[in-house]
């Protein structure tokens, strides 16, 4: 008896020395990490691959097993995993399922295991990653807006450069709608025209809404006097037409996007494109442009965390994203990867997509995820959004909408 139970404790230990990695002298050997990412295949499976190589090679012993998952399907497929304890080692999550995860304690606390390379990223993209104090993922690629003009449309009004600020894109507007009949700034939601100009969605301890102040209520006045006028179309409000199209058909003088978009245009109506060129976003007060933020992150019960946060940080080292970079129109979350001569030599480029590319990359300085980091921060959005739409189509008193949405807000942070 004593002889099997010695037996049995020593297989163990062979056993967790092996899944862990350790072969009794420090190395690692036979671990596999799984990585999850979302729509990349098969159009990206050479480049995930390539990397995948790479990092095996320069980590002998170590296997990534990758899967894609559809955009549809992989809220359900993450939190699923997270509440049986099966998520990939390593993920490749949008910041919206990231806060998520990380709420219930399925995503990896990286501030310290990953303190190396914080300072590699540009920081109000790193910010995405942070919840209470916490980094929970490293930003991977990015996307944000620019202005693609119509040169020819603006001429005509009398202008001989774009709008640079809120007030001038406003006034500018109204010009064009008169003698063109043609509208220039457009809007349809709300949740980041607000904190880009000052009004937080949420207080700073992320407890309750910051939205109802006299600032937001001026804002919605403003707005529904806008639409009155007949400056907002309502088509492009209700999203029953797409602004892409309608800057193709020269019915918007400029559309605010990320420039990994502009050559839709081209498609659609070569003629317009040819009379465009590109100029930086519009900026609210705050001159603080939005980011879109995919980030990878490590699961909290991965039974091989070294592993996976090496690859986690590989995956989003400058060389990896300027990679994809050139091959798909992304920004890059490092900062040498942002400053490479492919992204600063579209500054005097006469293509509106290369120099809408240096603008971008220009812009990740200032830029930020204006997303208020709570779980559920779609849904407030959508509160917002919908309370402000009631203001323009239906009449709704600004403050009667503005204490509906604070409501609304508070008990989503129940």
């Amino acid at each position: 008896m004593l002889l099997l139970v010695f037996v049995l404790i020593l297989v163990t230990a062979c056993s967790n020395k092996e899944s862990a990695g350790g072969d009794g002298k420090g190395k690692k050997k036979n671990v596999e990490i799984k990585f999850w990412t979302i729509s990349l295949s098969p159009t990206f499976d050479d480049y995930i691959n390539g990397i995948i190589d790479k990092f095996e090679a320069e980590n002998p012993g170590v296997t990534v097993k990758w899967e894609d998952i559809p955009f549809e399907n992989v809220e359900q497929k993450t939190l699923t995993a997270a509440a049986s304890g099966q998520l990939a080692d390593v993920m490749n999550l949008n910041t919206d399922f990231l806060k998520k995860l990380s709420a219930v304690g399925a995503i990896l606390d990286l501030s310290e295991k990953a303190a190396d390379v914080k300072d590699d990223y540009f920081e109000g993209v790193l910010q995405s990653g942070m919840l209470n104090d916490k980094l929970y993922a490293l930003p991977w690629y990015l996307s944000n807006s620019g202005l693609l003009y119509n040169k020819d449309l603006l001429a005509k009004a009398g202008f001989d450069k774009p709008p640079a600020t809120e007030d001038e894109a406003w006034k500018m507007s109204e010009v064009l709608y008169k003698k063109l009949g043609v509208y220039g700034s457009t809007i349809g939601d709300i949740h980041l025209y607000l904190p880009q100009n000052g009004v937080p969605l949420i207080s700073e301890d992320l407890k309750s809404a910051a939205v109802n102040t006299p600032k937001a209520l001026e804002i919605f006045k403003t707005f529904k006097k806008r639409f009155d006028d007949g400056l907002i179309p309502k088509e492009l409000l209700l999203k029953q037409a797409q602004p892409n199209e309608w800057y193709a058909q020269e019915k918007i003088a400029w559309w605010g996007t990320g420039p990994q978009l502009y050559r839709q245009v081209k498609d659609l109506a070569p003629e317009v494109y040819d009379k465009s060129d590109a100029a930086p976003a519009i900026l609210g007060s705050e001159g603080v442009a939005h980011v879109a933020i995919m980030n990878i992150a490590v699961a909290a019960k991965s039974k091989a965390p070294d592993e996976a946060v090496a690859f986690a940080k590989f995956m989003t080292n400058a060389e990896s994203q300027l990679a994809f970079s050139k091959i798909v129109a992304v920004l890059p979350s490092v900062k040498a990867a942002a400053q490479d001569e492919f992204f600063t030599q579209g500054k005097d480029s006469e293509d509106p997509s290369e120099k809408g590319r240096y603008f971008a990359a220009k812009q990740l300085e200032t830029s930020r995820d204006m997303f208020a980091p709570v779980e559920n921060i779609s849904e407030i959005n959508k509160a917002i959004n919908e309370e402000f739409q009631k203001v323009l189509l239906e009449n709704k008193d600004p403050q009667k909408a503005l204490d509906d949405a604070e409501a609304k807000i508070n008990n989503l942070l129940k």
